[in-house]
């Protein structure tokens, strides 16, 4: 179990009363658990949940899963086994009904050691799969081949998005087709290991004449992002330097084609950054921003510090240039 959690969770708790609070989302379960998973089916629905009470724990499982999830996700908690054909509903208050992401988000230094493994992993999985590809191959296939490497390392793609040159100009969630990847293309993961999740995009380039000069672009307009990403910042005051360098290089209008990112962590996206967003940046929080154009994407996930952030998804065998002073990935070429 994260002590961690759990000692924020019951904090909680006691200020809103509840003596008992049950908690089926995958991402509070895995975030209490230390990566713990409680899903069969991808991410929903749950299969088990927990009871969290001041002083006790208790899984709740249907008779299919309670022995794996006691062997492998939560070894050690007491269990109350249902039968598969008649699932209760928890009796009492849950985070079905409360939002839980103001507490997940400041990461335990435990959390922070998985996530800078998972950025590791997660970087090398895109990258060598980016490298590996061929102009030929469809988006399928370049698809299979990051899916490929990441679960080789334990990591689940929750997101797996790959465009070649005829679809990375038109779309920004662009999800594998039997198209060619051709001149550029780019794959985009959000792989979770550990409850966690990182998120990367990559872009590789077979001699595009535009490929270098829209990646700097974005490099630019992330860069007012990250210099913006300081501890007691807001989301939204963060998001307005966001549009101001959108502006600054040519392209307001582009601001508006694709949200740009936020905090990160069990899920995706924790918390997206949306004008006005009160929400105040801390030391232990995670960020992914994603600015993009036709044709250009970058984004990384960074861990924020009392002095700075530092990019847990940085791949030392991909080319990188600086920008503003941080290395920040090309797009690769040849």
């Amino acid at each position: 179990m994260n002590a961690f959690a759990l000692t924020r969770l019951r904090a909680w708790m006691e200020g809103q009363g509840f003596a008992r609070f049950f908690v089926q989302q995958p991402e509070n379960f895995a975030w209490l658990t230390g990566g713990g998973d409680n899903t069969v089916v991808t991410f929903r629905p749950v299969a088990a949940w927990l009871e969290i009470t001041p002083d006790g724990v208790r899984l709740h499982a249907s008779q299919i899963e309670a022995g794996r999830l006691l062997d492998e996700e939560v070894p050690g908690l007491e269990v109350v086994r249902y039968p598969w054909y008649s699932p209760p509903a928890p009796q009492g208050p849950s985070d079905s009904e409360h939002d839980l992401t103001p507490l997940r988000l400041v990461l335990s230094p435990e959390e922070q050691a998985h996530y800078r493994a998972l950025g590791r992993d997660a970087a090398a999985a895109l990258g060598e799969s980016l490298r590996f590809a061929d102009p030929g191959w469809s988006e399928y296939e370049l698809a299979g081949a990051i899916s490929e490497e990441l679960l080789s390392k334990g990591i689940q793609p929750l997101v797996l998005l790959v465009a070649g040159e005829e679809r990375l100009f038109r779309y920004r969630h662009p999800i594998p087709q039997q198209r060619p990847l051709g001149r550029l293309f780019m794959g985009v993961i959000c792989g979770r290991r550990h409850g966690l999740i990182a998120n990367v995009s990559r872009l590789r380039s077979f001699g595009h004449p535009e490929a270098q000069r829209l990646n700097q672009q974005v490099c630019q307009i992330e860069a007012a992002a990250l210099e913006a990403s300081r501890p007691g910042a807001t989301l939204g005051e963060v998001l307005e330097s966001i549009r101001a360098a959108y502006q600054a290089i040519g392209q307001p209008q582009e601001f508006e084609n694709h949200h740009q990112g936020g905090l990160t962590g069990y899920r995706s996206r924790e918390v997206l950054a949306r004008p006005g967003n009160p929400t105040r940046l801390e030391p232990g929080m995670a960020l992914a921003w994603n600015p993009s154009l036709p044709g250009a994407k970058v984004e990384d996930t960074f861990l924020l510090g009392e002095t700075g952030l530092e990019n847990l998804t940085f791949d030392p065998a991909w080319p990188s240039t600086q920008v503003n002073g941080r290395l920040r990935p090309m797009v690769l070429e040849g």
